[in-house]
């Protein structure tokens, strides 16, 4: 395959050097003669809504990301922003749930939403549960057009890319696992782990990659190797940085957050390519802080953290924003045949008998 760019990622070396710029500093924050908030050189917010979000109570972020990036996210925009998140991360199916049940409820505590899955979106937009928003001129001018949904109602924030992990403490260099082919390899049996493809977006597109790039029959060679499976990849992060398990599927953003805090895990970019899918964002009816939750959807999709999402792996969805990268080494672009993408029509066709079939082959029952 052509294009293709194959690196390891060494995950202590990594991250001493991302910890010295990995979104660190914050841009530039001013507010303009009329009061509107600017971040960098964009208006984030008009100055009446400014000074309204000040009086409101901090946003309450429901997340299906990782914790500890999403942290990240919050702290970089409470430094630019002086305005507070509060974050309840759960994994995306668990997360649909608790959305659902509570908008069904009339008792919905999020003011703004972030989830993976294109059925799980199309759930929750169809119970009402977002409201359109207006973004500032400054901010909808070079936002890709395939980030709108709905004529605003919801977006992708950036797309994330699925990938595999290695524990350097437990697995020598020398018989670490480059490709996805390297899983197969019977050494591995019983040692890796997977994410039960019911878990959300992320191990949907997992899926649909290992089936329509790499075949039915590598999903069969991979189950016959005894893999651990989890329910959320937060878990098997987990796991893999304690040496629980020795390889694993995980999100790379997910892998390298837990990189910054020291855990020793070095993150593969394939040969064969890596998924990519869609965090999607919207901001509900029903939100107790409207004005914060507006400016904080407006800075989402803003230069300033859309570069912080690159910085961590994600591919974002607005223009002039540099490739992804993990610590020195700079991902492949958004176009090359490294990144896989299925279509939301393929994703959602696909869906069931895609989860049909990954129970089969690896006789999940939950």
């Amino acid at each position: 395959m052509k294009n293709r760019k194959r690196t390891l990622l060494a995950g202590v070396a990594v991250g001493a050097l991302a910890l010295t710029g990995c979104g660190d500093a914050a841009t530039d924050t001013t507010t303009n003669e009329g009061g509107d908030l600017v971040v960098g050189d964009q208006i984030i917010a008009t100055a009446e809504a400014y000074e309204a979000a000040q009086g409101e109570a901090p946003i309450t972020f429901y997340t299906g990301a990782s914790e500890v990036s999403e942290q990240q996210v919050a702290d970089l925009f409470a430094e630019e922003t002086g305005l507070e998140v509060d974050i309840i991360r759960l994994p995306p199916n668990r997360l649909n749930e608790r959305i659902l049940s509570e908008q069904a409820a009339g008792q919905l505590g999020a003011d703004v939403i972030r989830i993976s899955g294109e059925d799980l979106i199309e759930g929750i937009a169809d119970a009402d549960v977002f409201v359109p928003v207006d973004l500032q001129d400054d901010i909808s001018q070079g936002l890709f057009e395939e980030a709108v949904f709905e004529d605003g109602l919801y977006y992708s924030s950036y797309d994330r890319i699925y990938s595999f992990g290695y524990n350097n403490q437990v697995v020598d260099e020398a018989d670490a696992p480059e490709d996805w082919a390297d899983l197969l390899d019977p050494k591995w049996s019983g040692q890796s782990a997977i994410v039960q493809v019911g878990a959300g977006g992320s191990t949907a597109a997992l899926t649909r990659f290992q089936i329509d790039v790499l075949g039915e029959d590598y999903l069969e060679e991979y189950a016959a190797n005894n893999p651990r499976i989890f329910d959320s990849s937060a878990a098997l992060n987990d796991a893999l940085a304690r040496g629980e398990v020795a390889v694993g599927t995980i999100p790379v953003a997910t892998a390298y957050s837990a990189v910054l805090d020291g855990a020793p895990i070095s993150i593969a970019t394939p040969v064969e390519g890596a998924p990519a899918y869609p965090f999607y964002i919207g901001q509900t009816g029903s939100s107790s802080s409207p004005n914060a939750a507006e400016i904080f959807m407006n800075w989402m999709l803003a230069t300033s953290a859309q570069e912080q999402a690159a910085s961590m792996g994600d591919y974002p969805v607005r223009d002039g924003i540099s490739n992804p990268s993990i610590g020195d080494i700079e991902l492949p672009p958004a176009d090359s045949e490294f990144v896989y993408r299925a279509t939301i029509e393929e994703s959602l066709d696909n869906l069931e008998s895609d989860a049909e079939l990954w129970t089969e082959i690896f006789g999940y029952t939950g």
